[in-house]
């Protein structure tokens, strides 16, 4: 029975300074006498060595899983949920095999979902781009991104929201909703929000969670008046959990299935989902004439994506710019009586 090879090692050699890498029966200088250096070499000959050869997309996606989930820098999904059907399609494929026809195939496949298209194949150039910084891959062939469609201006009204909060039977999609027209807060944040962080005495919700790291889906503390801290108040009191979003004594990850049966049940729109709820807040705030800073700062919302839909729902915002223009127009008032009354 053949005796099981040894692992890469560190090795000092009498007549020379510096320290090698004993690997079978290859010695590779490590270029430095310094011990500390070495194992720092030998830590990353290791690691180049352990990594796959020619690896398939698969692994690729594996590895930027590991590299996303590291630095919390994962988009509108979880990873294994924007790389299912990236796996299905290019999974056993190995870089060098993947082409342009290929990618559009996977896009014709996709067509049918045009947002998550885009965002997959960002993703699927990202992982690319990972690999090839890593030196996992020494080239390929990127997907050439398809136009960004417009922004949907779908909102409801202040009606239409009591009329979902009344088909809500359950108090913690009821609570939900209240925090969520309230603040227009993130789905995120609310179910992230905990007992700890709302402030009674002075009425505010901190959405910042220290254990997280930020990033760009900004969040903030919110001033809260009215009957939501009668809500709170009442749900305080239940409470069995550390989380103020909570069913049967746990928090919960996602509140799709109970928010689309209420939904379904005030027969309002498929399209009205927890998201158009902080759209809705902040055409509500844009109707009632808020500044864009105020509206991006109690929302923590991107200035620019106010201004979108300020532009949309409160055009007389503008007036006072109009008036500006309208000051000089003395001269040309009096020049077109001039031309009306050589006319008559």
């Amino acid at each position: 029975m053949p005796r099981p090879s040894k692992p890469p090692r560190l090795r000092k050699f009498s007549n020379r300074d510096n320290w090698y890498v004993q690997d079978g029966r290859k010695s590779i200088s490590t270029g430095t006498p310094i011990a500390e250096d070495a194992a720092c070499f030998l830590a990353e000959y290791v690691a180049l060595k352990s990594r796959p050869s020619q690896p398939t997309f698969a692994q690729l996606l594996d590895f930027r899983a590991e590299d996303m989930l590291a630095r919390r820098t994962f988009r509108s999904a979880r990873p294994q949920d924007i790389h299912r059907n990236l796996r299905e399609h290019f999974g056993r494929l190995k870089p060098a095999q993947i082409s342009s026809p290929i990618i559009n195939q996977f896009m014709a496949k996709r067509s049918n979902a045009p947002g998550m298209l885009r965002e997959e194949l960002i993703e699927f150039n990202a992982t690319l781009n990972l690999a090839l910084r890593e030196g996992l891959i020494e080239k390929a062939v990127r997907a050439k991104l398809p136009a960004k469609k417009p922004p949907r201006d779908n909102y409801i009204s202040k009606e239409q929201a009591d009329q979902l909060l009344a088909a809500a039977t359950a108090f913690h999609l009821q609570l939900f909703i209240m925090i969520a027209t309230h603040t227009g807060m993130r789905k995120g944040a609310i179910l992230d929000l905990t007992w700890d962080r709302v402030d009674f005495e002075r009425t505010r919700l901190n959405f910042n969670n220290p254990e997280k790291t930020i990033t760009n889906k900004r969040r903030t503390v919110v001033p809260v008046k009215g009957a939501i801290m009668d809500w709170l108040f009442e749900a305080r009191k239940m409470a069995l959990n550390e989380h103020v979003i909570e069913f049967n004594g746990k928090p919960l990850k996602d509140i799709k299935k109970s928010f689309n049966k209420a939904v379904e049940a005030a027969g309002l729109p498929n399209w009205v989902t927890p998201h158009i709820l902080k759209h809705s807040v902040i055409s509500w705030l844009a109707e009632d004439g808020r500044s864009v800073d105020e509206i991006a700062d109690l929302t923590a919302t991107n200035a620019n994506t106010v201004r979108r839909i300020y532009r949309h729902h409160s055009p007389d915002y503008m007036k006072p710019a109009a008036l500006s223009l309208a000051k000089n127009d003395g001269f040309a008032s009096m020049l077109l009586k001039q031309r009306q009354s050589a006319q008559l």
